[in-house]
């Protein structure tokens, strides 16, 4: 009978200088839009119902561990949408 020896390699994964930047950019980018939505929740409630938001959209943003501006703007659609399926003049 025989026997082959299978030794597994292991890879270390180290990234580039362009790879480390790029990741740090967009994390500061991520940070700074985290920061931004979070002044939207100084903002009284009829501005917001003006952009199309709730307070609550807000904090689910903030709450999302992706892009949170992007999560917003999901959520602000979709409120949009369901306002004028249901014909309601208010968010």
């Amino acid at each position: 009978m025989a026997y082959t020896e299978h030794h597994s390699k292991t890879f270390i994964f180290i990234p580039s200088p362009q790879d480390f930047l790029r990741g740090l950019r967009k994390w500061i980018v991520r940070q700074r839009k985290h920061r931004e939505i979070a002044t939207l929740l100084k903002q009284e409630d009829w501005v917001l119902m003006d952009m199309g938001i709730s307070r609550g959209d807000v904090h689910e943003a903030l709450a999302f561990r992706g892009d949170s501006s992007l999560h917003l703007r999901a959520l602000a659609a979709r409120r949009r949408f369901w306002s004028r399926k249901h014909g309601d003049s208010s968010l």
